[in-house]
């Protein structure tokens, strides 16, 4: 059996939650389903081409307005529906450039090799300072129902990220001979 898209689920999720246009689209996906959920603005609209000849959605312009809005069908909404219900039978395998470079890092120096984590250490640490302020943004959003679903999802974010820095202290001590922190830290002064 093939593998479901699931961009076409992200865009019917994305018009269920009311981003109407592909502008509003683009804008939810660089603000928050791209911390999770990567896909390309170049897929967005042949996705809904797609969904608009499966009845899914349907294509709608206001008067004296060239942009284009779509809107689900009760066909796209039960589709949508049948596909948030279904069980996650699959641990996702991540693409980690990081990982695959220290796997064959035998070949750099360890003093290299700790500069690299170091470095992804502090894009991690971005990371979740990014994720304080969406949370700060999702808390003063009006209450509605998703909110709870939204804060879920940067939950896992904020808790992964943690967990990846904790990786990366760890992974440094262990290629220093197993320093602590605070010996780290004398050493680099």
């Amino acid at each position: 059996m093939p593998k479901e898209n699931m961009t076409r689920y992200a865009i019917l999720g994305l018009l269920a939650s009311g981003c109407t246009s592909g502008y509003e689209m683009k804008h939810t996906i660089d603000t928050s389903l791209n911390h999770f959920w990567k896909i390309s603005f170049g897929q967005v609209y042949p996705m809904l081409k797609t969904l608009a000849q499966e009845g899914l959605i349907v294509e709608e312009t206001g008067e004296g307005d060239d942009r284009k809005t779509f809107v689900l069908t009760l066909d796209g909404e039960a589709d949508l529906r049948r596909w948030v219900e279904e069980p996650t039978t699959e641990l996702p395998v991540q693409r980690n450039e990081l990982l695959l470079k220290l796997y064959f890092a035998r070949h750099e120096s360890k003093e290299t090799t700790i500069q690299k984590i170091d470095q992804h250490a502090a894009l991690l640490r971005e990371r979740l300072e990014t994720y304080h302020m969406i949370e700060q943004t999702i808390r003063a959003y009006p209450e509605t129902n998703e909110a709870m679903y939204w804060l879920l999802t940067l939950d896992y974010g904020k808790r992964k990220t943690q967990a990846l820095l904790e990786w990366c202290a760890a992974s440094i001590q262990t290629l220093e001979g197993g320093k602590d922190d605070e010996t780290r830290d004398r050493d680099t002064e």
